[in-house]
């Protein structure tokens, strides 16, 4: 059996950690690359080598071997989530703010999550209609628990993270909406992600159309917006001031992986915007790679067809894969009296 991946004796990674400083450059290579191979287990081997009496330069090196590290843990995580069945949303997002996070505690993630799942769960009864079923949620979401979105600081990259999102109740429009959809989900209740242009928003499925190629909404919702709820006459307004026609897919349900994709760019914007070019560059490749090796592409493109639609329904119009680009859901890009009834 292989122990590539076993942890090595404290001397073994003494001896490679002390090669760090070393000024033939080849060494220091082949000694990344060992230490790389080892994988997650010596993370806290080389925090704790990093603290100590180390030359500046093989501390530096050791910064970036554990972001190394840590960035294909996520990686091959997002990558796995993505050639799978794409059904586990939390689990996909958990790992994007683990590219920003690393650290973060999944279990107060996940209770969190679940203490807002029985709020919401104790107010509720099965003689209520969609309307007030949707007026609990926003009870407990926005009222008692105050979450909203971050309009002062917009394109912070944390905004775009849920662990932070759960904390500071604060967020972005796609990630306050997954918030919203999974609370909704425990709920059986059948809400989904749209993938409007510059605004991610939710709807409420008919339940006599859910079995359909072309579900309808009974109506819509902005999570961004303390739950506001909205019809289809709205949609074609604000399409109308952002100048694209009333293509049916802005109206319909996305996948998870569309939601995947545009929190990733939403995080591509918000590093580049803060002048971490290096980490913006990461996600656009992993980004663009789970663009190109979505396995669910075909059936989509051919559900697309069907309904006469243009372009891959895997992608916004507005969702630009230049990172140097605006953020495809930044509420300053769009006219302001315009958009008045979404923000």
């Amino acid at each position: 059996m292989s122990t590539t991946n076993a942890l090595p004796s404290d001397r073994e990674l003494q001896a490679m950690i002390c090669l760090l400083d070393d000024t033939d450059v080849e060494v220091v290579e082949e000694v990344s690359k060992a230490l790389l191979l080892r994988g997650p287990l010596i993370v806290p081997f080389l925090e704790t080598a990093w603290i100590g009496n180390l030359p500046l330069i093989a501390r530096e090196r050791i910064e970036e071997l554990i972001h190394q590290i840590q960035w294909n843990q996520c990686r091959e995580a997002l990558l796995a989530w993505n050639l799978g069945d794409q059904e586990d949303l939390l689990t996909a997002l958990i790992w994007i703010a683990r590219i920003r996070y690393p650290d973060l505690d999944e279990s107060e993630l996940r209770n969190r999550l679940e203490s807002l799942r029985i709020e919401i769960w104790m107010e509720m009864n099965p003689c209520m209609t969609a309307l007030e079923k949707v007026r609990v949620i926003n009870h407990v979401l926005f009222k008692v628990h105050g979450y909203r979105g971050n309009t002062a600081n917009y394109n912070d990259p944390q905004n775009s993270c849920l662990n932070k999102v759960l904390e500071s109740r604060k967020g972005n429009p796609i990630v306050l909406c997954f918030v919203y959809m999974w609370l909704a989900s425990k709920m059986e209740m059948p809400i989904v992600g749209v993938n409007l242009p510059q605004h991610f928003i939710l709807a409420y499925l008919d339940d006599v159309t859910l079995d359909t190629t072309l579900p309808k909404a009974l109506f819509y919702i902005n999570a961004f917006n303390k739950g506001m709820i909205f019809g289809e006459k709205e949609i074609e307004r604000f399409l109308e001031l952002i100048h694209l026609p009333a293509n049916p897919r802005y109206f319909r349900p996305c996948t998870h992986h569309d939601i995947v994709v545009r929190v990733l760019n939403n995080l591509i914007h918000g590093y580049s915007e803060s002048g971490k070019q290096e980490a913006s560059r990461e996600l656009v490749e992993l980004r663009d790679l789970m663009l190109e090796e979505n396995p669910w592409q075909s059936l989509r493109q051919e559900d697309h067809d069907a309904i006469g639609t243009e372009g891959d329904l895997g992608s916004s119009d507005s969702d630009s894969h230049d990172p140097n680009d605006r953020n495809p859901d930044d509420p300053s890009d769009r006219n302001p009296d315009g958009f008045s009834d979404f923000d």
